[in-house]
């Protein structure tokens, strides 16, 4: 079963339901250099110095991240809640000038390994970010972002709860440099968390997000050689503003223009268009979820192609099973590589926007795979059915600030 735990919150000081823009950031994953630069620059207590710290002083940088949570907590700059508690995070933000409204649970999870009924992936990890992670957690013994969770809502009764929830007074807000307005509602009402329990302890929660870091909790807690919990922002199922945006792949191809003919006897047919043809291709895919398709752009060769397989095949078992993405994965890079007759293992750049995939290619001379995004629905299924897909086959926008709400692990 999913059970969820109230948790006592650490937020930054919330006196009047104080805007902390200035003191969270983006989820570390996606921080680079000079984005760290920038939002320590912000605020001497910005996340970024706990969630990608530095060495400093001859302590190493889990030591120094260790030694500043210590002292925010110390000086009330980080303030814990007196009583345990769930919460509501609301996030207010816009795609292609449309709003969109999404509210999450952010409650304590039991950390067990994955399995139906309790939490369940839907993409492979990489071991590099879960040591880092792991590294992290045991300087500091907290978490300073949450995972992120699906889970179904039939009836949407959790969706009514978090609403009313939402209707009072916030305890903190920001505003993120992805364009959305996150606020903060306590919910410490007895029977309000004992229908929220109930409601969530016969759901699966599938992991949108974070999976890195839910691994590496279950590390944690198995070094320590006792169970626990952690930390998850769950949205129900049902929730206009979950929205999945694609993540594209750009990959150096040499021999693009002859290997790309090797599909054709694999089970593909290839259509090709000129390179100024590949927004409208793109967009027609897009539109047509019967289209069995991802589209290939080489701007050094000028051409766009279109690589579709039939409906009946054992191409579309793996498009069944995990979408555009594992067909490209499991089949197209795949025959490509072995037409390149190369051991080198294939070189990806992932970049959530078609337009600034395609600008990439053209950089480095390399070719785009546009793909659409997978449904929810869809993606729930494969987490039912214990489908795992490729990394980063998802993205989830807009993606929950680190440092809006941290919690203790146990």
């Amino acid at each position: 079963m999913a059970e969820i735990f109230p948790f006592k919150a650490i937020v930054y000081n919330p006196i009047g339901g104080r805007d902390v823009s200035s003191l969270v950031a983006p989820p570390y994953d996606v921080i680079d250099p000079g984005d760290r630069a920038r939002l320590m620059a912000r605020d001497q207590h910005n996340i970024a110095r706990l969630v990608l710290p530095e060495p400093s002083g001859g302590l190493s940088k889990y030591e120094n991240a260790a030694r500043q949570y210590k002292s925010w907590k110390n000086n009330a700059v980080l303030s814990i809640d007196d009583n345990p508690a769930l919460y509501v995070w609301e996030q207010r933000f816009k795609i292609a000038g449309q709003d969109y409204t999404r509210r999450a649970l952010v409650a304590k999870v039991s950390a067990k390994p994955y399995a139906v009924g309790g939490v369940m992936r839907h993409e492979h990890t990489h071991a590099g970010p879960k040591a880092d992670r792991l590294a992290l957690f045991q300087a500091t013994g907290a978490q300073f972002s949450q995972m992120f969770g699906i889970f179904p809502d039939q009836g949407g009764s959790v969706t009514e709860l978090l609403l009313r929830a939402s209707e009072g007074s916030a305890m903190i807000q920001a505003n993120g440099d992805d364009g959305q307005r996150s606020r903060l509602f306590r919910i410490n009402d007895r029977a309000a968390v004992a229908r929220l329990r109930e409601l969530l302890a016969p759901q699966t929660i599938t992991m949108a997000d974070g999976h890195h870091r839910y691994e590496t909790t279950l590390a944690y807690y198995e070094q320590i050689g006792r169970d626990g919990t952690t930390l998850m922002a769950l949205v129900p199922d049902s929730d206009p503003g979950l929205v999945v945006l694609p993540t594209h792949r750009v990959i150096n191809l040499p021999e693009y223009p002859s290997v790309v003919a090797n599909l054709t006897g694999s089970g593909f047919t290839v259509r090709q268009y000129d390179l100024d043809q590949w927004e409208r291709q793109y967009r027609e895919a897009e539109e047509d979820h019967q289209k069995r398709s991802v589209v290939a752009v080489s701007p050094s060769q000028n051409r766009t192609d279109v690589i579709s397989w039939s409906a009946d095949g054992k191409v579309d078992a793996i498009y069944r099973s995990s979408g555009d993405v594992g067909v490209l994965h499991a089949v197209i890079l795949k025959t490509l590589a072995r037409a390149d007759d190369t051991s080198t293992p294939l070189d990806f750049t992932y970049i959530h926007e078609a337009d600034a995939a395609v600008a990439e290619a053209g950089k480095q001379g390399a070719c785009a795979f546009l793909l659409r995004p997978i449904s929810v629905r869809l993606l729930l299924k494969l987490a039912e059915r214990q489908e795992v897909m490729p990394a980063k086959s998802t993205y989830f926008f807009p993606k929950f600030l680190s440092g809006f709400v941290s919690a203790e692990l146990d």
